[in-house]
């Protein structure tokens, strides 16, 4: 059996972005997304494939067996009918609408999708549902600010019981329900889209994980990518997409 092929979006980034380059293309978009994405898919098991925003989305959701939606700016607020608040970060609203239109392709040819930060931000809004735009801190607990490195785990996160995500994290989940994860943040869902269900929170009530059991659809706020050695979280995507080629060969 093939390993699955995995697509995972990418944001784009002027040339500058590389350090010192040419005069002559310093005005020349990069696109790339942080390697983490490709070690974690690859280390699970599976064949990253990091997609172009030139692709035809139907012709690209024909070839995959699965997407991940990788993190990024904030989602444009027009988006979801609300205005643009003081503490917005930058947009791009080209990476919007094709990532809009490559989730809806995903969805309506059922393909499963792991959704990390704005991942699941997108997600929710492709579908209909809507975005906090600012988490103030809480409690001395900020979800964004921090020095600390990209792998620590900062807060805990509350898992349901018998959901995609609690399966998922199984080893992981102590005290019951509670998992420790990092945090980059500062938006999170607000109302989930139709279909898309709360699964996992944080202290402070922060939506921080939404899924749809019948359309396999996954998407957590932290970063799993980013935490020390292969996250359980990718495995186990990586293991449903496994699962799903050998019931359909």
């Amino acid at each position: 059996m093939t390993a699955p092929l995995v697509g995972i979006t990418t944001r784009r980034l002027p040339a500058t972005a590389l350090g010192a380059v040419p005069a002559g293309v310093v005005d020349a978009p990069i696109e790339g997304v942080f390697a983490d994405y490709s070690e974690s898919v690859a280390g699970a098991g599976g064949i990253p494939v990091l997609i172009a925003r030139s692709v035809d989305v139907d012709a690209l959701v024909a070839r995959l067996d699965g997407l991940v939606l990788s993190g990024g700016e904030d989602v444009e607020p027009v988006r979801y009918g609300a205005p643009t608040g003081p503490y917005a970060t930058s947009h791009d609203p080209g990476r919007d609408e094709f990532e809009i239109g490559l989730i809806k392709a995903a969805v309506g040819a059922g393909l499963p999708i792991l959704a990390i930060c704005r991942g699941v931000q997108v997600l929710n809004v492709a579908l209909g549902g809507t975005l906090v735009e600012h988490l103030d801190s809480s409690g001395g607990f900020d979800h964004s600010t921090t020095d600390e490195h990209r792998s620590t785990r900062r807060h805990h996160v509350s898992v349901a019981p018998d959901c995609m995500l609690a399966h998922a994290l199984s080893t992981q989940i102590h005290d019951g329900d509670r998992v420790l994860v990092n945090s980059y943040h500062h938006q999170a869902v607000s109302v989930p889209a139709p279909g898309l269900t709360a699964v996992a929170y944080a202290h402070d009530g922060t939506i921080e994980a939404v899924e749809d059991r019948d359309r396999r659809l996954l998407g957590v706020q932290w970063h799993p990518e980013m935490h020390a050695g292969i996250d359980p979280v990718f495995t186990w995507f990586i293991q449903q997409l496994g699962e799903e080629k050998r019931d359909s060969a």
